[in-house]
């Protein structure tokens, strides 16, 4: 029975599998992919070698940029030169300062070169609104506005200086002779009416009255304007925001309208009062103005604090020869000196 079974075992068939070959699309994906890691690869060092290339490019640029140095501008004292070339947080102010001083005579500059030009446009504007209108009908001849006006000018000139001979050249350049000009005065006649007429006492009297007025309240007005600038500047010596020329104009440009609406309203008796109450209202109102004051009111505070400190610390000093050593004592050189002092009750 057991050989049965020996024999049935012997005899079992079994499979004799062999791996299975791989197909062309999966031999193809293998080495499709295994070509794409290899490009991803390759690509990927290339973009790393890319970027560390840029790198090195941006700091070279920082570094070139870094290195660059500049003078200070000319027109800077030795002081602030010195500012400029070794800038540090103690001498920011002198630099501050500096570039608001710029900024105010730059708008200054701009302000007044504006204030030329208008003052030559309305010069210049009553001139061009007389001869605009015969500028074409010139023009249509050949001839320029600029030549009317010069030779205007010069017959202006000459007849001022020969009359005579200047009015006959004149009548020759238009083709009229004097004996024509004889001729038709003497059938025209000459019979112009006097229109010269003359005031009477009261027209007179009336004309200087109103001069004598005008006169008055022009010098009202001057001695107000005068009164009034006195005060401004009174006030403006007071307030320290004021040193600043940058500071004080941007300071007078936002008080204007609130100076302008108080003194419309005519609760207020002074005008001291009236730029009081206009500068409590922009400082406060405004951060910038609010900031400025505030630096100002604590910088005395901490410059006392200073003092107070340092007056303690040279008082320590004093006593026992440097600061913070504790309990001062008495320096004693030699036993018969520490003696003395010890009998003494020192």
């Amino acid at each position: 029975m057991k050989d049965n079974v020996q024999d049935v075992e012997s005899t079992e068939v079994v499979a004799d599998r062999e791996p299975a070959e791989l197909s062309i699309r999966e031999t193809l994906s293998k080495q499709f992919k295994g070509d794409v890691e290899e490009n991803r690869s390759q690509a990927s060092a290339d973009e790393t070698e890319e970027k560390y290339e840029n790198s090195q490019v941006v700091s070279n640029e920082v570094s070139n940029q870094e290195r660059m140095v500049f003078a200070p501008p000319a027109d800077m004292n030795k002081i602030e030169k010195e500012a400029f070339l070794n800038p540090t947080a103690e001498n920011a102010h002198i630099l501050q300062s500096y570039l608001n001083r710029r900024a105010y005579e730059t708008r200054n500059q701009y302000d007044r070169k504006a204030q030329e030009l208008n003052a030559l446009i309305e010069r210049n504007s009553s001139v061009y609104n007389t001869i605009k209108d015969y500028e074409q009908e010139y023009a249509k001849e050949g001839i320029a506005i600029t030549d009317v006006a010069r030779r205007s000018i010069a017959w202006d000139r000459a007849m001022k200086q020969a009359p005579y001979e200047t009015a006959m050249e004149w009548l020759e350049a238009y083709g009229i002779s004097p004996q024509e000009l004889i001729e038709r005065q003497q059938m025209t006649g000459n019979n112009q009416p006097d229109y010269s007429q003359y005031m009477t006492r009261d027209e007179a009297e009336k004309l200087a009255t109103e001069r004598w007025t005008a006169l008055q309240q022009e010098q009202e007005k001057k001695a107000v304007e005068y009164m009034n600038q006195m005060v401004v500047e009174s006030f403006m010596n007071r307030k320290p925001l004021f040193r600043d020329p940058e500071t004080a104009s941007q300071l007078e440009s936002e008080m204007a309208p609130v100076v302008q609406a108080l003194t419309q309203t005519g609760r207020y008796s002074s005008a001291e009062e009236v730029l009081e109450t206009a500068y409590n209202y922009v400082v406060n109102g405004n951060p910038v103005f609010s900031g400025l004051v505030q630096k100002l009111n604590t910088a005395p505070v901490i410059q006392q604090q200073k003092q107070v400190v340092q007056r303690a610390k040279q008082a320590a000093k004093s006593i026992s020869g440097s600061t913070g050593s504790g309990t001062p004592r008495v320096q004693t050189k030699d036993i018969r000196d520490n003696l003395r002092r010890r009998l003494g009750g020192d």
